[in-house]
Formats: C-alpha cells, structure tokens, sequence
C-alpha cells in the first residue's frame, strides 16, 4: 500500500517543481508613460469639432423627457444649449473650445441625465 501513496506524491512533488521552474512572463511596460500622456491629454481643451458633438450629445440627452426631468432648471439648461448652437456664430461652441477640457467632456458623456449633465457643466472653470 506505501508505494502507490509514494508514485502519487513524488508526482505532486515533480509537477510543483516544474511548476516552479517556470519562467516569470515578461514584465509589462511602466505605466507611468502612458498615465503622463493621459494626464496631459486630460488637460486639454476640446477642439470645435469635439464641441459641436459634445453638444449634440447633450441635446440628445435633453430631448429625452425621461433625462430631463421637467424642472425649471433643467429646460432652462436645456434651451439655453439649444438656443447656443442656433445662428451663424453657435456661442456654445466658442465656450466650450475656451473652457472645457478632455476630462470634462468625460464627466459630460458618462451620462444622458440631465441633472447629472448640469452638475458637470458647474464643474467646468470659466
């Protein structure tokens, strides 16, 4: 009866010792390249064209009357929006291009609530 119990664990003991044997895999790269440019493009300011689809993306989102809400507050941010990209000049677009950053369009596009999209624009330094 010993030897089986013997086989069976020298073969435990040979398959942990390959086991071990092993190489490590390859360390991965650093992280901290890739956070310093993500850190630096979170700074950045949007361009006109990421403006106008923030925008869109917040028009979207107000004209979904569930997100809304229908408070004076939030159709007040709502129109205010909408009435900023009407006419040639679209103020919205000039703003935003001056004031809003990559990091706050994140904080803009991770929601379709409107309450939610007005607290990110008061996050926005003006």
């Amino acid at each position: 009866m010993p030897a089986p119990m013997l086989r069976g664990a020298s073969l435990v003991g040979l398959a942990m010792v390959a086991c071990a044997s092993k190489e490590p895999p390859p360390a991965a790269a650093p992280p901290a390249a890739s956070a310093s440019a993500a850190g630096e493009s979170a700074g950045r300011a949007l361009t006109r064209s990421e403006c106008e689809s923030l925008a869109q993306w917040i028009l979207d989102a107000c004209s979904d009357h569930a997100n809304v809400g229908n408070t004076a507050q939030t159709e007040g941010f709502c129109g205010d929006v909408a009435r900023r990209m009407t006419g040639d000049d679209r103020p919205f677009l000039t703003d935003c291009a001056a004031h809003v950053k990559v990091i706050d369009s994140t904080c803009f596009r991770s929601t379709t609530s409107v309450r939610k999209l007005m607290d990110c624009d008061a996050q926005v330094a003006r």
